[in-house]
């Protein structure tokens, strides 16, 4: 009896630890997400909560959805890549580099494999991208299609020409591998391409897919002033015709490469020769120098105390042009993906842009130049527009989440002249036409054909009398100076509907002191715009009703 109540006791015993352990396993069960996590944000209060304080700086290797682990792409002793040095190391935080998504360590699916940085100075968005051994070996131009799914302007910059933060309809770019392969191919191991975006004061969310294509083509033109290179090249385009099969893009360097071209281009005849004394060798000189404001397009960070320079990228004089079709790739080899644009998730994209034109104020008042062949037509010249620089303050949008960082900030302008028109009826408001000639504004920066203010607008007059009668053979007893439009109370001017065909481009450069860490860096970033024109009414005074045609001319 004793021994079968023992028994009995010990089989109590056993179902109660066994249902105890069941329940334990099922405790650990109910805590393990329902659905696997594709995407890491480690900026998100959950991505926090998880990893702690993220370093990626000092990951060696990581863990691919394969089960494959790799070095990672800055890893200094070995990396399966053909990503320049200069590019793949330049992700170090206190530069202002931060990891906003990752899909390697525990999260993705077979074959995204993905590292998704973004510089909160420069604006600057780098992906890296792991193609493994058994997906294909594509050797076609790779082109990184980066689809916004939400109207937003983060890619304001990604033209020739920048747009408004207003703009908010270029949904497209094409962006090619930095690559020291001259395919610039899909190649087995890390690949990488880099953009900058502009901020985006309105955007709260939506997502970014990140779409992998190829170029079919076996040749990339390049097509430039002087001698360009393929090395650290970024092909970048948000227009595609497929019907001509062609893709022209504007050429952009970064890097090293990105210095190394413009000490090859001021060592050139034809380049403009007031930047040749603003250069000096090593490294900073493009930030330090104020070469950025001669070129259409600069973003680089210097930091004075370890005298390097991180993440330049510029536009170049050239284009490119790719003599093939961009293609969907086939299903599979290189799976697409998708990037919340939450601000709780990612943070705040870019470091700045604009919500109005910068305008280029001419004076009303035009003085005597000389007669045309017509004797009733005289050929006034008017001083050239001015800029002020501090008209920007109204209409610059600097990104919040970067100001806790920025010591000072300055803004400015620069405006020049090029040989090709940019903007149509330049002085009718609202509906001029910007002029989209794909042809890169730098080739007209860099060069001697390109002057500096002042400058003059000219036009032709035909003077009347007091009873409204056109004059003649007046010659050089014609008023010397007159008053072009109309009075800002509405009385009819000399010439109240002037227009022109604008030459007329305006680079900004916002250069920013950023310390992190108490490492203080200089970052500089320049972009041109068409800018528009305006009167300049108040600062001429209001003594037009001395000029002509107020003063009524006795015949």
């Amino acid at each position: 009896m004793k021994k079968s109540l023992f028994f009995c006791v010990f089989l109590y015993g056993i179902g109660v630890m066994s249902c105890s352990n069941e329940l334990e396993v099922q405790e650990k069960v109910k805590a393990l997400p329902t659905v696997r996590e594709l995407v890491a944000y480690p900026k998100s209060d959950a991505g926090r909560s998880r990893s702690g304080q993220l370093n990626w700086e000092e990951w060696e290797k990581v863990t691919l959805s394969s089960g494959n682990h790799v070095n990672t792409p800055w890893n200094t002793t070995q990396s399966t890549t053909a990503i320049p040095y200069d590019i793949r190391m330049d992700i170090k935080s206190v530069d202002g580099w931060e990891l906003i998504a990752h899909t390697v360590n525990g999260y993705g699916d077979l074959g995204v494999n993905y590292l998704i940085f973004h510089n909160k100075y420069t604006g600057v968005l780098k992906v890296f991208y792991y193609l493994e051994p058994e997906q294909a070996n594509l050797q076609n131009t790779a082109m990184w299609k980066l689809h916004f799914e939400i109207p937003q302007s983060c890619l304001a910059f990604s033209d020739v020409y920048a747009e408004l933060s207003t703009r908010k309809d270029i949904y497209d770019i094409y962006v090619g591998n930095i690559s020291n392969d001259d395919s610039k191919g899909y190649t087995v191991g890390w690949n990488c391409f880099q953009t900058e975006l502009a901020y985006d004061p309105n955007l709260k969310g939506g997502t970014l897919q990140i779409i992998p294509h190829s170029c079919t083509t076996s040749t990339i033109e390049l097509d430039g002033d002087f001698e360009s290179t393929t090395e650290g090249l970024i092909l970048s385009s948000t227009t595609y015709n497929k019907g001509d099969k062609i893709v022209k893009s504007v050429a952009k360097y970064a890097g090293d490469k990105a210095e190394k071209w413009v000490e090859k281009a001021i060592e050139s005849e034809k380049v403009f020769k007031e930047i040749k004394s603003l250069i000096v060798k090593g490294a900073g000189s493009l930030v330090s120098s104020g070469v950025s404001t001669l070129l259409g397009a600069f973003t680089g960070g210097f930091d004075r105390e370890k005298n390097t320079v991180q993440t330049v990228m510029l536009q170049t004089n050239g284009k490119v042009t790719l003599s093939g079709e961009i293609e969907t790739l086939a299903t599979g080899l290189i799976p697409p993906f998708t990037l919340s644009l939450s601000p709780d998730k990612i943070g705040r994209l870019g470091v700045w842009s604009l919500s109005d034109y910068p305008c280029l104020r001419l004076s009303p008042y035009a003085t005597h130049y000389k007669q045309d062949n017509d004797e009733a037509v005289q050929i006034y010249q008017s001083m050239g527009p001015e800029f002020y620089a501090s008209d920007l303050d109204d209409c610059l949008n600097l990104n919040p989440e970067m100001l806790s960082s920025v010591k000072s900030y300055t803004v400015k302008g620069e405006i020049y002249e090029t040989s090709h028109t940019v903007l149509y009826d330049a002085l009718n408001e609202g509906t001029s036409g910007v002029h989209n000639e794909r042809k890169p504004v730098s080739s007209e920066l860099l060069y001697d054909e390109v002057y500096r203010p002042p400058f003059y607008i000219y036009t032709g007059v035909v003077l009347k009398d007091k009873n409204g009668e056109e004059l003649w053979n007046w010659g050089d007893k014609a008023p010397f100076e007159i008053y072009l439009p109309n009075t800002p109370e509405g009385e009819q001017g000399a010439v109240p509907h002037l227009t022109f065909m604008s030459r007329y481009i305006l680079v900004v450069t916002v250069e920013m002191k950023v310390e992190n860490n108490g490492r203080e860096n200089t970052i500089v970033s320049s972009h041109t715009f068409v800018p528009r024109f305006r009167w300049d009414y108040y600062n001429s005074g209001d003594w037009y009703y001395n000029v002509y045609p107020f003063v009524p001319i006795e015949n």
